[in-house]
């Protein structure tokens, strides 16, 4: 049976912001390759080809998770499992896999004739088709669509002042929960910037604003559940 279905998916990499590339990209890049759908490491192959234009921490991830994968790739133990990770591409759009991803694809020694066959597979679905090159959108957007959509707040009449009290204790109990499960897994923390727009990215509302989480987050280390040190914020454990 194929794990395509069981693989990490992330969808609009292509064309965002430097901002919601570190937003999407923070979970997926530290994931085995067999567990990321290959389009989408695909993508990341493309965003490390411009790593130029990203911060220097999201160049260097993306770096280890590019010599990482080539490594993981070359010791699949078998054509089987290699053509249960490649069949996507076969399907895919030849331009939107860049080149470092078909050098790595098209120079496996798969050890076997369905390997081998798969490879030379994928090397004529490549041909003739230029890889289509990355190309980021404008910074700040994720920031630029909340002020377009923000509007000038209206005094709330007396009779709904609890329930306003009620949905800011919802949201902060919301952006308390997620930092948490988000921290779980960093034994050195997060930055605060990354942890800002992950929450406000996942938010299951779209009016949650920077000031709002970080908030939340100085709360936190008031009561003792978080430490920050350097700009980045972790469990206090």
């Amino acid at each position: 049976m194929s794990n395509e279905t069981k693989r990490v998916t992330i969808e609009g990499l292509r064309g965002a912001d430097v901002a919601t590339l570190q937003v999407l990209t923070q979970d997926v890049i530290s994931l085995p390759l067999n567990q990321i759908h290959p389009t989408t490491a695909c993508d990341l192959f493309a965003i490390a080809e411009v790593s130029d234009q990203v911060p220097e921490q999201l160049a260097q991830d993306l770096s280890a998770f590019v010599s990482r994968a080539k490594r993981e790739l070359a010791d699949m133990p078998d054509g089987a499992a290699i053509v249960d990770f490649t069949q996507a591409l076969l399907e895919a759009d030849a331009s939107l896999v860049p080149e470092t991803f078909r050098t790595m694809v098209t120079t496996i020694e798969a050890g076997d004739e369905e390997g081998t066959a798969q490879i030379a597979a994928l090397a004529s679905h490549f041909e003739g088709a230029e890889a289509a090159p990355f190309a980021l959108g404008e910074s700040s957007s994720m920031a630029a669509k909340a002020a377009e959509t923000r509007t000038v707040a209206k005094k709330a009449p007396k009779a709904k002042t609890k329930t306003a009290k009620k949905d800011d204790t919802e949201r902060r109990e919301w952006i308390s929960e997620f930092v948490l499960s988000r921290l779980v897994n960093y034994e050195t923390g997060l930055k605060e910037s990354l942890l800002v727009g992950a929450a406000r990215h996942k938010a299951p509302w779209e009016d949650m604003t920077d000031r709002e989480v970080r908030s939340v987050l100085r709360a936190m280390g008031r009561d003792g559940k978080l430490k920050t040190t350097v700009g980045r914020w972790l469990l206090n454990r």
